[in-house]
């Protein structure tokens, strides 16, 4: 090795503060012939050697260098960094300066692999952000231990060894806390030991924080994943991901329903451990039904099923030829319940199925199906999606009265189209066409259809309910998008 050796007993270096202790053994700041250094010494029974072999094979600007060590693995010497817990430095700071840091730290990351080394322990306690905004990854000796819970991938807690996966999956989770705030199993330790039986998946980021990109999004979605073999190859692979997602624009993100996403998220997990579902997702147009179907497909594909969508003409065939590894995303809106609940329950195939229906179709509840029902939008949410258009608190009230709450007509209102709801008849698509030219009084409609002014007023009476369209002050009936909601 070349790099200093030391066998000398006491250390030389002078003790001046206790830093912290870990599994491990102690830190300590000191000092010596070239300045301050950090002195790790290990407890009784523990030997430094694997860090001090890996310290020595690691040339990186943003991994503090090995100074000294003895050849018994007792204590090493590195480089100090004055610095702040990666979580902690990151509070409060600009998303774009968050992101800038986990590239640096991704780069470091990648150079500890490209000398055979792995980390094993990834969490912020291991990360420290000096004033300049770098970082600096320390303890490399985590291959050995076992790692941080809430912040190891699934499968070190099922005693599987240290991969560069499993740093992918570290290096993921830091990132998903760099966007959000907070890691990505909220209780730590505890929601991570879940996954010893089969927990959940992560919130998707952009639940929390809008404006976050979307292909950044997935890219932390992607390194999170729950199978080892359905995340990025490297680290390298994770960083450019990021890079690329830098300058997209999100787009309009999913918010509310948060338990119904999250049991959802579950189904997929107890997918991956072999016990398969039949979920149905039910729910009157625009409810958000299809919102949470295709999220869950989402996150399905990402662990590495294949998503195969069908309707109820062609249910019967795509699950004949479906398997294990298949989930099938069957349309059943509109359809009558009979024929759906028959094939249903006829079915011999171990596949994952999720159902998109307007009724609940309880009757399959003996196959044991799980029934998810959205619920509606809280006021506080539809605020947050006015705001993310541009669009002032009072409208945002206006829209939430119009809409009960219901995301289809929430999101429908706010982006200026017709919410969803039954079919329109061909004097509606009539009338419609007519008030979103400019808007008409109610004789010009009434003229228009030809019916008396009564009639034509009940016509509308649904679509004015659902905020479709709405009354001026001067008697004129214009579209409800284009009004003062």
């Amino acid at each position: 090795m070349d790099y200093p050796v030391c066998v000398a007993d006491p250390i030389p270096f002078t003790r001046k503060q206790r830093l912290g202790a870990g599994s491990a053994g102690e830190v300590w700041l000191a000092e010596g012939p070239a300045g301050l250094v950090a002195v790790k010494m290990a407890i009784a029974g523990r030997s430094l050697a694997a860090e001090i072999g890996s310290l020595a094979r690691v040339r990186h600007p943003n991994v503090p260098a090995l100074v000294a060590a003895d050849r018994q693995g007792t204590w090493l010497a590195r480089g100090f960094v004055e610095g702040a817990r990666l979580t902690s430095w990151a509070h409060g700071r600009p998303l774009a300066e968050r992101l800038a840091c986990f590239v640096k730290l991704g780069r470091a990351v990648a150079a500890i692999h490209d000398v055979g080394v792995l980390h094993g322990d990834l969490s912020p306690a291991n990360i420290l952000v000096d004033e300049a905004g770098e970082p600096f990854v320390l303890d490399l000796g985590a291959d050995t231990r076992g790692g941080a819970l809430g912040w190891m991938p699934p499968e070190r807690l099922r005693g599987e060894p240290v991969s560069v996966r499993g740093d992918v999956y570290g290096l993921g989770a830091l990132l998903y806390a760099l966007c959000t705030g907070r890691p990505p199993y909220e209780r730590g330790g505890g929601a991570a030991l879940g996954f010893v039986s089969g927990a959940s998946l992560p919130l998707p980021p952009r639940a929390l924080v809008p404006e976050l990109p979307a292909a950044i999004e997935e890219a932390a979605l992607r390194a999170l994943a729950w199978t080892a073999t359905s995340r990025q190859e490297t680290v390298t692979d994770l960083v450019e991901a990021v890079l690329a997602g830098l300058d997209d624009e999100p787009p309009p993100p999913i918010v509310g329903m948060l338990e119904e996403r999250e049991r959802l998220r579950r189904m997929v997990v107890d997918g991956l451990r072999g016990e398969l579902s039949l979920v149905v997702v039910h729910g009157p147009p625009g409810s958000g039904r299809a919102t949470l179907v295709h999220e869950t497909a989402r996150a399905a594909a990402r662990e590495g099923f294949r998503v195969t969508e069908a309707s109820l003409p062609t249910a019967r065939e795509v699950l004949a030829n479906a398997s294990d590894t298949d989930v099938v995303v069957l349309d059943a809106a509109g359809g009558e319940a009979g024929p759906l609940v028959e094939l249903l329950e006829a079915r011999t195939e171990a596949v994952m199925v999720l159902v998109r229906s307007d009724v609940s179709l309880r009757a399959l509840s003996r196959r044991g199906a799980v029934h998810v029902r959205p619920v509606a939008l809280t006021l506080a949410e539809v605020t947050l999606l006015a705001r993310l258009r541009g669009e002032p608190p009072a409208r945002a009230e206006r829209v939430y009265a119009r809409s009960e709450g219901c995301p289809g007509v929430v999101t429908a209102l706010l982006d200026g189209r017709v919410p969803p709801g039954p079919p329109l008849t061909p004097e509606l698509q009539r009338l419609m066409a007519h008030i979103e030219q400019g808007g008409a009084s109610l004789p010009e409609l009434a003229a228009l259809v030809d019916l008396t002014e009564h009639h034509t007023l009940n016509l509308l009476e649904p679509l004015m309910a659902r905020g479709v369209v709405w009354s001026s002050p001067s008697g004129e009936l214009l579209f409800g998008a284009l009004g003062p909601l």
